[in-house]
């Protein structure tokens, strides 16, 4: 298991709209990057959560119509992490998804991340880090509830997801944690494909091939570090996905649940891959996220 990571508790109040304090690259208080925006009574807010890296380290909250303008509420609040082989792809992939959200009652939160042509890993997982942190630092400011936090990631972003949930005592940072066709096991695709998207994992994510760096591999692998204190996850695969098919998804099942760990796999006929099956699993998603961050 990786070395774990102390996050904050949050704020005990909301900072002044657009306020900064930095110390070594980090803001503890919102920094806004965008406008603000409103549709179908949700209210999307762009933010830094990282002074270094530009677009790359902004996130875009979304905020149930009820609560615009409110601070200190606290609303079970879910991250979602884009998909694109690691080296394409943009928060605003999952805008749909996170209205869906919003308007279901959760604070809903799309992540930018440094892609793999920009940085090799793990700094996608320490940027999807740093914005959890962020998020909570600032809790009261954005109405998240530190205590309900559920993780939800879309292909690579599945993996990126999954590797936040694991780095570390998932639980004490995260209730849940959702994965649509995640790429969850690196070394598999650069020994069974390995030209899939360029050569993305050997070339760019990792820099190398397993068998020179296994080492790099094993931490890129979410399922290596699975123990007792990670939080329940539900995953999605089509059976016949290409070229990836549910080989990995279930891995990830197995060992979830051989270390004590509630985990579920929903196979889906069909070869949709990721987010493009969203309308079809988007119900059973949201009941299992109201379920584990008890929303009543």
């Amino acid at each position: 298991m990786a070395a774990a990571l102390v996050l904050s508790t949050g704020l005990t109040g909301g900072p002044a709209h657009g306020a900064t304090a930095t110390t070594s690259g980090w803001n503890f208080q919102p920094l806004k990057a965008g406008p603000t925006t409103v549709k179908q009574g949700v209210q999307k807010r762009t933010f830094r959560y990282w002074d270094d890296y530009g677009n790359a380290t902004t996130l875009d909250v979304y905020t149930p119509r009820q609560y615009v303008g409110k601070q200190g509420a606290k609303l079970p609040t879910v991250v979602l992490v884009h998909g694109g082989a690691w080296v394409r792809g943009d928060r605003s992939d999952l805008s749909p998804q996170a209205n869906q959200l919003a308007r279901n009652g959760f604070l809903a939160v799309s992540v930018n991340y440094r892609l793999a042509d920009e940085a090799r890993w793990p700094a996608q997982r320490t940027d999807v880090t740093r914005a959890v942190t962020f998020l909570r630092k600032n809790a009261a400011f954005f109405n998240v509830d530190s205590r309900r936090m559920a993780l939800l990631g879309s292909s690579a972003g599945g993996q990126i997801a999954a590797a936040v949930a694991t780095h570390g005592n998932g639980k004490q940072r995260f209730k849940g944690l959702v994965v649509l066709s995640g790429l969850l096991d690196p070394a598999m695709i650069a020994e069974e494909e390995p030209d899939y998207s360029d050569s993305v994992v050997e070339d760019k994510l990792i820099g190398c091939d397993p068998e020179v760096c296994p080492d790099r591999y094993f931490d890129a692998t979410p399922a290596m570090a699975l123990n007792r204190r990670d939080v329940p996850s539900l995953l999605f695969h089509s059976q016949d996905e290409d070229p990836f098919g549910p080989q990995q998804a279930r891995e990830f099942v197995v060992l979830s649940r051989s270390v004590g760990v509630s985990s579920k796999l929903k196979m889906l006929k069909g070869d949709q891959h990721g987010i493009e099956y969203w309308k079809r699993v988007n119900t059973v998603i949201i009941a299992w996220l109201k379920d584990h961050l008890d929303v009543r």
